[in-house]
């Protein structure tokens, strides 16, 4: 996935082959960011560059446990000249374009399947909780339900309508929550 931010072109890439400390790696990064110190096993690890005018000026990889990620449309937010990105269960907020770590936040046992910005916040939908959290990682508010929030038959598990969110959850139950977390119906 690329992004353009500003006079910034940022290319994400799920780099899964990549091990940590192996000189003998396809790609190389500057920084390695990783939620364990003991660096052994990730099941995701997504690969950040930036460039501008054709310079790169930062590359980055994060890695993380969980569920099954990828990249896609709804992987990062980017304001204020930070980017927030889901990798695995975890949520990681990278400064740009040094690409250096602001935090990281474990945000769901399962994984996380997007982010997206909510009024000054941004909303994390989970495959077991959606949340709210600020630019700084604090949790406002968390929702879980019956089951997780994934659909079999293919319609959408989570949406923000105005300052509504609106999930359907495995079973296929409906839930629309206000900007609060609270359940409307």
């Amino acid at each position: 996935m690329t992004i353009i931010y500003n006079d910034y072109i940022i290319d994400i890439i799920n780099d899964d082959k990549y091990i940590l400390g192996s000189a003998d790696n396809l790609f190389n990064y500057e920084k390695v960011y990783s939620t364990s110190s003991d660096n052994l096993w990730y099941t995701h690890k997504h690969g950040l560059r930036i460039k501008k005018s054709g310079s790169e000026k930062g590359s980055a990889i994060i890695c993380s446990g969980g569920g099954a990620t990828t990249i896609h449309q709804n992987s990062a937010v980017i304001r204020d000249d930070t980017i927030f990105i889901c990798c695995g269960n975890t949520i990681y907020s990278l400064n740009l374009p040094e690409l250096d770590l602001n935090w990281y936040k474990e945000t769901n046992a399962g994984t996380c399947f997007g982010i997206h910005q909510f009024n000054d916040d941004l909303l994390i939908h989970g495959e077991i909780d959606i949340l709210r959290i600020s630019d700084d990682g604090v949790v406002k508010w968390s929702f879980s339900a019956r089951d997780i929030f994934v659909t079999i038959d293919g319609t959408k598990s989570f949406e923000i309508s105005g300052i509504e969110i609106h999930l359907r959850d495995f079973e296929g139950y409906n839930y629309i929550l206000n900007e609060k977390g609270e359940t409307i119906e």
